[in-house]
């Protein structure tokens, strides 16, 4: 009876014992966003947006989280030296495991990203779904502003980033899928690109920063953006155009509006027996028009179809221009069908000597309620 009751205790004991690494929430203090800047002084500036903690003495002196944020920074060796050093400003742990965003500042990101991610990538309590964004200027800057329609500027952010992903502006891109795109050595990365606008007052998505081995080489304005994210098969659930169908005149009636009611894109890469790399890159769109003022889209149907396609097709060249010129391959595709002649290329120049040959064709297949 009395083996049977201390195997009982000894069960029971092991059953309710903690665990020894245990991390409390009480004592936690969430990091909403991460900045990284370089200074001009070329140090390395850290950054981190967090709620605003104050005591209420309505609530008997107990702590309080408020909806809006502070933001902290620090000049550290790295990352993680410059959380040690902002956890003894606080009264509580620095905690990422809820992290929403990390925004490079535009000068950082001139230089290898890779690094400043080394304590993220490795931490098991880091967040992976955070968005990532280049700034222009200081993204510490940016965690300044007090947004109009969100208490916090954090989620602020994340909203914007998350509604111009569905309007196919910018990428889907968090630390888990940046973290294999980053390592591939065929792919190169892009990402979102914001800037702070209207007098310092509100945060624009300008469009997308383009990288060449983990640095930031070049940009795409908002409408190239989308019109790159379909020309990468990578469209989101509209993506919205306004065109000039007349050029040099500004009336209202000389623009059409359309949303991408569904697309095809074809891609194609061969090599010739000197190495040449050819790329032929073909996207139909199938569109739908939202906007005419003029009217009568039956009328001039053909014409539209063919104006427009002529337009798409020039602005996929002027696209494709950026990319080679900032030496992005964002398009990855020789290393995954070439992958022998890849190995042998030069791979600081080889992508902007591929000859690409691109062809965007239009079709308006919608132009009311009803068809």
């Amino acid at each position: 009876m009395k083996v049977k009751t201390l195997v009982t205790i000894s069960v029971c004991l092991l059953l309710t014992t903690g665990c020894w690494d245990q991390n409390l929430m009480k004592n936690a203090i969430l990091i909403q966003t991460i900045t990284f800047d370089r200074t001009d002084e070329d140090k390395f500036l850290f950054g981190i947006s967090i709620p605003d903690i104050y005591s209420n003495s309505l609530t008997s002196g107990q702590e309080t989280i408020a909806s809006n944020s502070q933001t902290l920074s620090t000049i550290a060796n790295t990352p993680r030296e410059g959380r040690m050093k902002l956890n003894t400003e606080i009264p509580g742990n620095l905690d990422a495991s809820k992290n929403k965003l990390i925004l490079f500042g535009e000068q950082f990101a001139k230089g290898d990203i890779y690094p400043s991610l080394d304590v993220i990538l490795r931490d098991p309590r880091s967040s992976m779904s955070a968005k990532l964004a280049v700034v222009k200027g200081a993204a510490v800057d940016i965690l300044n502003i007090k947004p109009q329609l969100e208490s916090s500027i954090s989620q602020n952010i994340l909203n914007l980033i998350q509604s111009t992903e569905t309007n196919t502006t910018i990428p889907d891109e968090t630390i888990q899928t940046l973290a294999s795109e980053i390592l591939d050595p065929g792919e190169d990365i892009a990402l979102p690109l914001l800037k702070i606008g209207n007098n310092g007052t509100t945060i624009d998505v300008e469009g997308l920063a383009l990288f060449n081995d983990r640095k930031l080489t070049g940009t795409l304005s908002q409408g190239e953006s989308t019109l790159f994210l379909l020309l990468n098969n990578k469209r989101g659930k509209y993506a919205r155009f306004t065109k000039n169908i007349n050029n040099n005149k500004s009336k209202m009636t000389n623009f059409i509006s359309l949303n991408v009611n569904n697309m095809k894109r074809k891609l194609n890469v061969s090599m010739d027996k000197d190495g040449n790399v050819f790329v032929n890159l073909n996207l139909h769109l199938e569109l739908a028009v939202e906007e005419f003022p003029i009217g009568n889209v039956p009328k001039k149907l053909n014409q539209l179809n063919k104006e427009l396609s002529k337009k798409f097709t020039n602005e996929a060249e002027e696209v494709v221009h950026k990319l080679q010129e900032a030496n992005c391959d964002a398009f990855g595709r020789l290393i995954a069908f070439h992958h022998g002649s890849w190995l042998k290329k030069d791979k600081a120049s080889y992508f902007r000597n591929v000859k690409f040959e691109s062809k965007v064709e239009v079709e308006i297949v919608r132009y009311g309620i009803v068809k």
